[in-house]
């Protein structure tokens, strides 16, 4: 395993897996290949093919929120559900892109609970692009939901503050890992994998992440798939101090700023699985026309499939056409525009 260098990466280099691994600050949440877990136990198998996408991202929510209540009550609470979800989310995932598309599309709630569901979905299609097995997916999925389990535990006067936290604020805030470890070796017996990972998701390839500063290959891989999840949510979610961002400026800030903070490959998995212009990116071409992001075209991530808006002859109504950049190659992207500016339907 190669620890982090410091070569530039060209956004070229990276797309054609050319560059090596190579500045996000370590703390995720107010700013921006080690050896996969082996031997680990499967998790309950539950079908997503009968349930709608978007049940798991609620059955999910209102879970946490449970557990969330629990943990802040000093109650009892179980796995069983979580574990079950976790299934369902890697199922769900595995058929079609729609909790993708409800992660990219930050809709209004608390913002810790969905950051969770959110970093287990977006850290799954990592681990696909990885070519993780199901149940190893199902064990990033589980992870992905209660990484940051010990911010549970933290006062809301921190978690939900507006304005900039303080110096002790900020350490109290850096301490959740080893409360979320704790927490965790209460309940999670069957699952002695997953505390190392909640422990670690704070930990950077080059050593400047928390709390123990570990660096390269000493820390798991799921947890720096789970950190880079974590990460591209944070970039893109609204907080209490600041507001969020668009899907395609936080890659591109990740593919600027995160060299040396992730390694090479994982960056290319969110790449490769999520494209420069994700999923719901509204953007104009070269000829003027504006349209959004509704699939993508995984060997050709500059070039995905748009739905480009028409005015009917009427001038009454709006159609809309489908436009592989792929294929018509007199065609490019020329800017992004601004969150939310186009509405188009996708499939």
């Amino acid at each position: 395993m190669r620890e982090a260098g410091r070569n530039v990466t060209r956004l070229t280099d990276l797309l054609r897996g050319q560059s090596s691994p190579g500045a996000l600050g370590p703390d995720a949440k107010s700013s921006i290949h080690s050896i996969a877990p082996t031997g680990l136990p499967i998790l309950p198998s539950t079908p997503a093919s009968s349930v709608p996408a978007i049940n798991w991202y609620q059955r999910a929510c209102l879970e946490l929120q449970g557990v969330k209540r629990a943990v802040q009550a000093g109650q009892p609470w179980s796995l069983d559900e979580m574990a079950r979800i976790a299934s369902g989310i890697v199922a769900s995932i595995g058929a079609h892109d729609k909790l993708v598309q409800t992660v990219l599309q930050q809709e209004a709630g608390d913002y810790l609970v969905k950051n969770a569901v959110n970093v287990a979905i977006v850290s799954v299609k990592i681990a696909e692009a990885l070519r993780y097995e199901p149940a190893k997916l199902e064990r990033v999925a589980l992870a992905g939901l209660l990484h940051d389990l010990g911010m549970f535990l933290l006062p809301d006067s921190i978690l939900y503050k507006p304005g900039t936290l303080t110096e002790e604020e900020r350490k109290q805030m850096r301490e959740h890992p080893q409360h979320g470890a704790r927490l965790f070796k209460d309940v999670g017996d069957a699952y002695p994998w997953a505390g190392k990972i909640i422990l670690q998701e704070h930990e950077r390839w080059d050593g400047s992440g928390y709390p123990s500063q570990l660096a390269g290959s000493q820390i798991d891989e799921v947890a720096l798939i789970i950190g880079l999840a974590d990460v591209f949510d944070a970039l893109m979610s609204a907080r209490p101090n600041r507001s969020g961002g668009s899907p395609h400026r936080a890659i591109r800030t990740l593919l600027v700023e995160g060299k040396t903070v992730f390694p090479h490959h994982l960056l290319k998995a969110l790449i490769d699985q999520l494209s420069i212009y994700p999923l719901g990116t509204a953007v104009r071409l070269n000829t003027g026309e504006t349209g959004v992001v509704f699939q993508l075209n995984r060997q050709y991530p500059l070039r995905p499939i748009l739905q480009i808006s028409q005015q009917a002859l009427s001038g009454q109504s709006s159609l809309s056409k489908t436009v592989d950049l792929r294929a018509d190659t007199s065609l490019h992207i020329v800017e992004v525009m601004p969150l939310g500016s186009l509405s188009v339907e996708s499939r």
